[in-house]
């Protein structure tokens, strides 16, 4: 099967697992009962005949008074359509659409940032680990990466908070940019920067040089935290990748030759043993989703994460369900990258 025929079959059943999730998302959004839904756009100042008469006319809007079946397609049209429902909590009030629009763009970043971090050094550290093997410094990486693997994400942020932004004091420890630095400009509303809602990007898109560099700074801490949180199984498997192919007779060719220590290394080895790492892409991804949710509140960071918690911690359904439909939608169309970069690298897999 060739690589065309491949991704027309993994397109192809991408949407019965889109419906799939669509369908769970529905379902647990109507766990709870019509009411909930009413009070998301219910005025809490409504009582009486005026309560009675708002609700029955969302019961007609939402087509509540239905079957379940027709319900869900209704809901999913207006899905498709760009109609993801209210969100109402402490950040922001209004549509789920504008709301994603706000603050997906700031997780974007993060996650960029740390899944570079996240490379840099699994890649290195994964490498010189089986390099020297058994040496003094495999066992401390190899301790380093089994302690980190073993530590909650959120005792991680909270000690790198202590050493470098409580007791070293060379890290800020929350937000997204210094207030003082923001005040009075016209593009910084509210605690989100425009165009792009990324505050590095529109800072440097104003001429706000000192004001992008400040959100840089900002930025560090939360990326480095997210990045250890998830670095540690990559070094793990990259050192058992790489030890198995150092064990390859073609790796004992190449040292046969004469070739020199880092070329085979860098040349020969690396390249293949980074090949199931690949199939780490998705894992990676829904490390940094998740992880993105807890680093951001516990940095105060504005992204879609910290927006999921203040939904979660308002009883906002509609927030609540945006964002477990968005982070499905993430989740998904990862894997489907995932298994067509797999097939590309090793056409094996097609058949």
């Amino acid at each position: 099967m060739n690589l065309w025929a491949y991704t027309i079959r993994r397109l192809l059943l991408l949407i019965p697992t889109l419906l799939g999730l669509t369908l769970i998302v529905f379902i647990l959004s109507h766990v709870s009962g019509n009411n909930v839904i009413l009070a998301e756009y219910l005025s809490p100042k409504l009582t009486g005949a005026a309560r009675a008469i708002a609700t029955q006319a969302l019961i007609a809007r939402f087509h509540l008074n239905q079957p379940i079946y027709v319900q869900y397609f209704y809901w999913l049209n207006a899905i498709l359509h760009g109609n993801w429902g209210y969100t109402n909590t402490a950040i922001y009030s209004g549509p789920v659409t504008t709301a994603i629009a706000l603050f997906l763009p700031n997780t974007l970043m993060l996650s960029v940032v740390a899944a570079i971090l996240i490379w840099i050094i699994g890649v290195r550290f994964g490498v010189y680990s089986a390099v020297n093997r058994d040496s003094v410094s495999d066992h401390a990486l190899r301790v380093g990466s089994f302690t980190l693997y073993a530590m909650p994400i959120y005792l991680i942020g909270v000690a790198l908070i202590i050493v470098l932004g409580v007791y070293l004091k060379v890290l800020p420890i929350s937000g997204v940019v210094s207030p003082t630095m923001v005040s009075g400009l016209s593009w910084y509303v509210n605690g989100i920067s425009y165009p792009t809602h990324i505050i590095i990007i529109d800072a440097m898109l104003h001429g706000a040089w000192g004001v992008a560099l400040n959100a840089a700074i900002h930025l560090l801490l939360p990326a480095i935290t997210l990045a250890l949180a998830i670095v540690a199984g990559l070094i793990r498997i990259l050192r058992s990748s790489m030890l198995e192919v150092l064990d390859q007779d073609y790796i004992r060719l190449a040292r046969s030759k004469g070739l020199s220590e880092r070329i085979v290394y860098n040349l020969h080895a690396r390249k293949n043993a980074l090949l199931p790492v690949i199939t780490l892409f998705g894992l990676t991804v829904a490390g940094l989703l998740g992880g993105a949710v807890v680093v951001e509140t516990i940095f105060n960071y504005p992204g879609i994460g910290y927006w999921t918690t203040q939904a979660l911690l308002d009883s906002d359904v509609g927030g609540i369900m945006a964002a477990t439909l968005l982070f499905g939608l993430i989740l998904v169309v990862a894997n489907l990258l995932v298994d067509l970069i797999y097939a590309f690298v090793d056409p094996r897999i097609r058949y």
